[in-house]
């Protein structure tokens, strides 16, 4: 019988991902201090991602007719991601757009693995590997923030809608090219009879995107926050408009007192 989402299988994998990650987080942020040692393992942790993505595709291969570029969006993630944490430098506004991004298609497809019934159990080799590489991906996202490889910041906002919109062309370039059916859903949602194509899911996350860096910048820099600054410049436009509207008026009104014609 094959194993199914939630199933013994799925729960003994989670508790035990779960374990193991929150142990290499707390070990690495006790231990690891120096910036060199940091990002020796945010490299190797991006070459462990990119061998288990690329062995997982090799297992599919021998299963299904699929191309060696995943055309999942978590798979994408996971891909691009482990490209970037070997070759990008710390802040990397590339490592900006993945890492937020990985948070979310390494954890979904790890709690809920619609690809979990593929093999008649868990270790079917197209399975594990998909699992692995999803919480891999999970937890270099974490560890990019615990390390501050990256740090939020506002002033990178354009990170994501550039690798959104590069994920697009990565999408079309897979179904017509490589002439996919579909790649990253952009012809058909992640869950059957639902919305949530690559599109709409877009703008969702862009909006909590947005509204994450924002409460992080006015936490963070308070009074000096971007997001601050910001809305007091737009307040005291709007006082500084409505004040010329009203010298504007009482100059109109003056003018109309102090024609002849008013005065006959």
């Amino acid at each position: 019988m094959a194993p199914k989402i939630f199933g013994i299988e799925h729960i003994v994998y989670l508790i035990l991902s779960f374990i193991v990650t929150v142990a290499i987080l707390i070990v690495t942020g006790i231990f690891c201090k120096s910036e060199r040692v940091k990002m020796i393992l945010i490299k190797a942790g991006g070459g462990i991602l990119l061998f288990l993505i690329l062995l997982n595709r090799v297992f599919c291969i021998q299963h299904w007719d699929v191309t060696y570029l995943p055309t999942s969006i978590c798979g994408a993630v996971s891909m691009f991601f482990g490209i970037a944490l070997i070759l990008c430098k710390k802040d990397s506004s590339i490592l900006h757009f993945l890492s937020y991004s990985a948070l979310f298609t390494g954890l979904l497809p790890t709690i809920y693995p619609d690809y979990i019934g593929q093999g008649p159990t868990i270790f079917f080799p197209a399975t594990i590997t998909s699992l692995l590489h999803h919480s891999v991906c999970f937890m270099m996202a974490i560890m990019v923030f615990e390390f501050k490889y990256i740090t939020p910041n506002i002033r990178k906002w354009y990170a994501w809608p550039l690798g959104y919109f590069a994920l697009v062309f990565y999408g079309l370039f897979n179904i017509k090219i490589l002439n996919q059916p579909d790649a990253i859903n952009i012809n058909s949602p992640i869950l059957p009879n639902t919305p949530f194509n690559f599109f709409f899911l877009g703008l969702i996350f862009f909006a909590v995107y947005m509204i994450f860096l924002s409460v992080f910048d006015i936490i963070a820099n308070k009074k000096e926050s971007v997001v601050v600054k910001s809305y007091k410049k737009i307040v005291s436009k709007i006082k500084r408009k409505n004040l010329d509207e009203n010298a504007v008026v009482a100059m109109s009104k003056k003018i109309i007192l102090d024609t002849k014609f008013y005065k006959n």
